[in-house]
């Protein structure tokens, strides 16, 4: 029992002290002859029995207290309350004394607390002294030692801990070792700074085939994909799979602090799974992709040719595209006159986009006799969690690639579009049956809506501004309200917005972003013009707060687009957006109602993007511009729009000065200072009147962002070659904003984008002149 003597002790004091409660006198004697009863009674195996029933059968004299006999004469039953209640306090007490926390220090742990024990003895020989010097001695010989006693036990007990723990620790050491070096698992330690190798087990060394041991090799020698950065971030996996040899492992580490000679060290584990890549690598290879192949101009191909003309032509396009997909396994079948569906292994896919999808080369071999080219466009879903998931990505795939002009591949999954192809210069279509639909449609949407709203692009051009100009006539035909949203200090047709504000027909018509937020309600149709990227138009935030959207736009729809528009009119054949709403207004308002201002406007807008009709002018370019022309407008007038001042003539020179060569008929202008948005597009339609130049970029700084302005005379693509560098736009005009990025910066990343978009192309890279 833990500390018996001590309760014990504890027990005959409490009870001495109720039972002999006297003075030092005569009776204080008494309680020392009931004390040597009580350690004559510890020799007895009842002594439990008599300590129990201590106050009625150990032998004392009366004491001469009155208030002793009283207790002596309480009954049995309170005797046993009270010895019950000092057994409880007693065994309290020496549990809370005796125990101690586990996080002692070892002094503690092996020295139990004893200390109160020699102190109450201490205190008993003492006082003891004081009624009989004999028996006092003798208890205070017997304390000191029993003290010795206790010091001599701790301090072997201590030795004997120490030796314990000392050959403990180094069985626990050479368990580690023997347990590490005989892991079945590779391991090994090295340099955390440069990868060398300070010791691996025999597993590692079994694994990279080096039976002599690896040390001294670095890591990379053995995994050249191998870096550090994972375990330097606090991460304790290897990102991805680590190639060692023919095999994969997942690794596993953690960095500890080395000597100050050596540097921190890493310890690393080797976990294979060689067998479980290989599984998924047959898993994502053998996933089922759906392509869908349509000939992008069927109708024009076939146009003026008779029925034997016809067959030779389209079997020429069959034989070709059924031994492209011969080659992969596939299954291809022709489900419509100009469609084919085909379904292939994302393994097989990975080859023809190694190959660049060489069906559109091939096909493109083929002309009519009227000299017709033909093209196709390619869209492929995959990624998809069904069959039907994955053709609902090829037909979205399909339809991003015809309203880019065609003559390319899409490849749609989850998360984003990939393009490939798309060099071709886009056929105009020559019928206006879908103009005459969408005027009709457009015309009910605008009847059925309390107002209009009309934006166009940030930092609107002559173009968005024109367009907006001409769709305000048709509502004003149909007598609803409508405004034009647009920045009135951030824009490039502060001229042309001028003009208008002083007809009494748009006085109060344009307005802010923020007015409109406040005008706009729920049954409210918003008409965004030239442009069909939701990030680039001029107030995101109003697009999203209206249902009712119709897009019309001319320019190559880009991975990110106005969705769930309710009206969509998108014609990358189209030279501009005016040249579109010109189109409409022939079936929508009466020649008279078109003002010749408004007539102006439209021009101007065709102009700017036609370069004065010699950029991306077709047949139905000069047929629109025609009919402004009967509405009155004035090519005078409209060219005055475009003059500039002296400064800003300067300024365009100065761009150009500083033009270089990159090779492939492209150059490039940059400069870091603050330019004009409408003077770098001036100076990039300038370049391009140089022999030779087929696209011109010009990079200038605005705020922190660098800004770029790409013009083409056709030949390059220049959507394609922005697109690599975050923007996009047409083939012959296109641009790009690198956010928080210098022009120091930018630069690199520029002439970067130009030789990989000249190394598609197979087009020379080396500049022909500085």
């Amino acid at each position: 029992m833990l500390s018996s003597p001590f309760l014990e002790l504890f027990v005959f004091l409490r009870a001495g002290q109720l039972i002999y409660n006297t003075t030092p006198s005569d009776d204080c004697q008494h309680f020392f002859r009931f004390f040597s009863n009580f350690f004559l009674a510890r020799l007895f195996p009842l002594k439990i029995y008599i300590l129990y029933r201590m106050p009625l059968h150990i032998e004392a004299p009366r004491p001469s207290n009155p208030c002793a006999v009283r207790i002596l004469q309480i009954p049995t039953i309170l005797i046993y309350i009270y010895r019950g209640i000092c057994y409880t306090i007693c065994v309290f007490l020496c549990l809370k004394g005796g125990m101690s926390p586990l996080n002692k220090d070892l002094r503690k742990i092996i020295q139990p607390g004893f200390t109160l024990y020699f102190l109450v003895f201490l205190v008993f020989s003492i006082v003891g002294m004081t009624f009989n010097h004999v028996f006092g001695l003798v208890s205070l010989a017997m304390c000191i030692l029993l003290l010795l006693h206790d010091r001599l036990q701790s301090r072997s007990r201590r030795r004997a801990v120490m030796d314990y723990m000392r050959s403990l620790s180094l069985e626990i050491d050479q368990v580690s070792r023997t347990s590490i070096t005989t892991l079945p698992m590779p391991a090994l330690v090295a340099m955390a700074t440069t990868g060398e190798i300070l010791w691996s087990n025999d597993s590692f060394n079994t694994v990279t085939g080096y039976q002599n041991g690896v040390l001294g090799v670095r890591i990379n020698e053995i995994a050249p994909t191998f870096d550090t950065r994972w375990l330097i971030d606090g991460r304790q996996q290897y990102p991805t799979e680590l190639r060692i040899g023919r095999n994969s492992f997942r690794v596993f580490g953690s960095l500890l602090a080395g000597e100050h000679e050596i540097g921190a060290l890493m310890v690393l584990y080797f976990v294979e799974c060689t067998d479980y890549v290989r599984l998924r690598d047959e898993y994502d290879q053998t996933r089922p992709v759906i392509s869908i192949i349509a000939v992008d101009n069927y109708e024009e191909l076939l146009k003026n040719l008779n029925d034997s003309e016809k067959s030779n032509l389209l079997a020429g396009i069959d034989k070709r595209i059924v031994d492209w997909a011969a080659a992969t396994k596939g299954m291809l079948r022709k489900y419509d006159r100009d469609k084919y569906i085909f379904v292939l292994e994302n393994g097989e896919l990975q080859k023809l986009v190694n190959r660049k999808f060489a069906i559109l080369d091939e096909v493109r071999e083929i002309t009519s006799h009227e000299g017709v080219v033909a093209t196709l466009s390619i869209g492929v879903g995959k990624d998809g969690d069904t069959f039907d998931e994955n053709f609902r990505f090829a037909s979205l795939a399909l339809e991003m690639g015809l309203s880019r002009g065609g003559d390319q591949a899409v490849i749609k999954n989850k998360y984003n579009f990939e393009f490939y192809g798309g060099m071709s210069k886009e056929v105009e279509k020559r019928t206006k049956v879908k103009s005459r639909v969408v005027a009709n449609a457009l015309s009910q949407l605008i009847r059925d809506s309390s107002q209009v709203l009309i934006m166009g692009h940030s930092r609107a051009d002559m173009d968005a501004i024109g367009a907006a100009i001409g769709l305000v006539c048709a509502v004003r035909e149909r007598e609803k309200p409508v405004h034009i949203v647009v920045d009135l200090e951030r824009n490039l047709s502060k001229d042309l917005i001028a003009r208008f504000d002083q007809l009494e027909q748009y006085h109060g018509l344009f307005i802010s972003p923020d007015a409109a937020m406040v005008m706009c309600d729920f049954n409210t149709l918003l008409i965004v013009v030239d442009t069909n990227r939701p990030d680039y138009v001029e107030s995101p935030a109003l697009l999203e707060s209206i249902n009712k959207v119709a897009v019309i736009d001319h320019h190559r729809r880009a991975a990110s687009y106005i969705e769930h528009s309710v009206l969509s009119l998108h014609e990358p054949y189209a030279s501009s957006a005016s040249e579109l709403v010109s189109e409409l207004l022939q079936y929508m308002i009466s020649a008279s109602s078109l003002l010749p201002t408004e007539a102006e406007a439209l021009l101007a807008g065709i102009y700017l993007d036609t370069k004065g009709f010699s950029v991306k002018a077709g047949v139905r370019t000069f047929e629109a511009a025609a009919y402004l022309k009967r509405a009155g407008a004035e090519v005078t007038s409209v060219k005055t729009l475009f003059q500039s001042t002296f400064d800003e003539y300067m300024s365009r020179q100065h761009i150009i000065a500083g033009a270089t060569d990159c090779g492939g008929g492209v150059i490039l202008a940059v400069t870091d200072e603050e330019k004009d948005r409408a003077t770098a597009a001036k100076a990039a339609d300038e370049l391009l009147n140089i022999s030779g130049v087929q696209a011109s970029i010009v990079a200038f700084r605005s705020g922190s962002d660098t800004i770029l302005s790409a013009r083409s005379s056709g030949k390059v693509n220049v959507q394609v070659l922005m697109e690599k560098l975050g923007g996009g736009g047409s083939q012959s005009a296109a641009g790009a904003q690198m956010a928080d990025v210098p022009v120091s910066e930018a630069e690199p990343l520029i002439r970067g984008a130009i030789a990989d978009y000249l190394a598609s192309t197979d087009r020379p890279a080396e500049p022909k002149s500085q």
